[in-house]
C-alpha cells in the first residue's frame, strides 16, 4: 500500500482473533480484543534510501523488538503506550481523530467473513474426507489471527491469516489479551479443566 493510515506517525497493523467452529455450517466468533502492533521508526514512503529499513516498513513484533526504539508495556492496563497496544486503543484513537471506528470495525469483519467464505468449500471437503462420521460438525475448532492494515481512507486490507497465531507473551498487556482469548474459547467450546479418571 502506498498511502497508509498511521498512529503517532508509525506504520501499524491490527491482529484480529477469531474462533472458527465447524465447517458445515461454519460458525465464526470474533474476539472483542486484539493487538495493535506498531513499527518503531517514523514512516516515510518507500524510496531507495529507506527501503531496507525493516523497523520502518514492517510491523512484525519479532523484528521490531530488536529496535533500540522499541518500548514495551509495563502494565496490563497500559494499552496506549509502547509498540504493542490493544485493538481497543486503536479504535479509540480513530474515534478521537474524528473517524467512524464502528464502520472501520464493521469493514474489517466483513473482509474477514469474505476471506473465510472463500476457503469454506475446500475446508469442508478436507474435513468430510477426514471425518466422514462427524454428523454433528462438532469435532473441530481453530483460533485464527488475521493481520489487517488500514490505508489512508481507512479501508482495511488483510495482509495475512495465521492458522497458528503465537500465544507467547512478553508484556502484561500481551498476557491479558491472550489469556482472556483462551479462556473465552474454552468457555465457548464448553471445555473443562477437570481431569477425567
Amino acid at each position: 500500500m502506498h498511502k497508509l493510515f498511521l498512529i503517532d506517525k508509525l506504520k501499524f497493523d491490527l491482529r484480529i482473533y477469531i474462533l472458527l467452529v465447524g465447517v458445515d455450517p461454519m460458525r465464526v466468533y470474533f474476539f472483542k480484543e486484539g493487538l495493535c502492533r506498531l513499527a518503531t521508526c517514523e514512516y516515510r514512503s518507500p524510496n531507495p534510501a529507506n527501503l531496507d529499513n525493516l523497523y520502518m516498513h514492517l510491523t512484525n513484533y519479532a523484528i521490531n523488538k530488536f529496535s533500540s526504539a522499541y518500548v514495551s508495556n509495563k502494565g496490563s492496563g497500559e494499552d496506549n503506550v509502547g509498540h504493542k497496544r490493544s485493538l481497543t486503543f486503536a479504535m479509540q484513537y480513530l474515534k478521537e481523530m474524528g473517524h467512524d471506528s464502528d464502520k472501520v470495525m464493521s469493514d474489517i469483519k466483513s473482509n474477514i467473513i469474505k476471506t473465510i467464505c472463500a476457503v469454506q468449500p475446500q475446508l469442508r471437503h478436507t474435513y468430510r474426507s477426514c471425518q466422514p462420521d462427524d454428523v454433528d460438525n462438532s469435532m473441530c475448532f481453530e483460533i485464527l489471527g488475521f493481520d489487517v492494515m488500514l490505508d489512508e481512507k481507512l479501508k482495511p486490507w488483510i495482509l495475512e491469516v495465521n492458522h497458528s497465531p503465537s500465544f507467547s507473551t512478553d508484556s502484561p498487556l500481551d498476557f491479558k489479551i491472550k489469556k482472556n482469548l483462551i479462556v473465552d474459547v474454552l468457555q465457548l467450546m464448553n471445555l473443562s479443566w477437570t481431569k477425567k479418571m
